[in-house]
Parts: C-alpha cells; sequence; structure tokens
C-alpha cells in the first residue's frame, strides 16, 4: 500500500503549478522563464533566470514548428542569478499567442512555456508571469 501511495505521489508531482513549487522550501533546478510588458506597456520580453549559466546573445523560440530568434537586450546579476532579458517582436510575440505549444531554445536546452503564462503576460495589461 505504501509503494502505491509513493507511486501515485510521484505521477501527480509534475502536475503541480510552478507558483506551488516554486512556494516550496525545495529549491528549484534549472533556467525559469519569466514573459512581460515593459513600463511603458509597448514592447513584450522574455527572462530567463539562472544560477551562473551562461548568457547567449540570442535565444530561439519555437512554437507549433515556427522557430524565431530573439536578442538579448540585458543582462543582470542579482545574488548569484543571472537575469537575461530578450525583446521579442510584435510579430513573433503574436505567434507565441496563437501558438499552442512553445519552448524557449538555449544550447543545450528546450524549455516548455505554458500557453497559460504566455497568454497571462500577453493577452492583457502589462504584468509578467514567472514559468
Amino acid at each position: 500500500m505504501k509503494g502505491l501511495v509513493v507511486l501515485l505521489v510521484l505521477s501527480v508531482a509534475p502536475v503541480v503549478s510552478s507558483e506551488a513549487f516554486a512556494a516550496s522550501a525545495t529549491p528549484a533546478v534549472g533556467p525559469h522563464v519569466v514573459l512581460g510588458v515593459d513600463a511603458g506597456g509597448s514592447h513584450r520580453y522574455v527572462q530567463l533566470t539562472d544560477r551562473g549559466g551562461p548568457v547567449y546573445p540570442t535565444a530561439d523560440i519555437t512554437c507549433d514548428g515556427n522557430r524565431r530568434t530573439i536578442a538579448l537586450t540585458r543582462t543582470d546579476t542579482v545574488a548569484n542569478k543571472t537575469i537575461a532579458t530578450y525583446a521579442v517582436s510584435p510579430k513573433v510575440s503574436e505567434g507565441m499567442l496563437r501558438a499552442v505549444e512553445c519552448r524557449l531554445l538555449i544550447p543545450g536546452r528546450e524549455i516548455p512555456v505554458a500557453r497559460q503564462q504566455i497568454r497571462a503576460a500577453w493577452s492583457g495589461g502589462a504584468r509578467a508571469t514567472k514559468h
């Protein structure tokens, strides 16, 4: 019975939302993706936050098989985390809003970007959402 409970917990764990996971005492592993709109409300961006990871001059976004490149616009360091901010053109962001599935691609990593995250960040106001 105990083994069944452990198996059930392990199978349900990936369904837990990223906000709930981030709020837990266990630190998250790997980069975090944040989508947002600048204070003026006219430029959309993607931020990639990682502990000591390299920063790349470009990143790729692939949505429903269409691959686009986004350019690094700013790099910040907070504590021991590096925050890389990439500008997302209106054409690319509109494609992301219409897409069923998107991924952020950096060398050696594919990071899924949830459809709900994209819509929450870019469909309405200028708030940022974390993944």
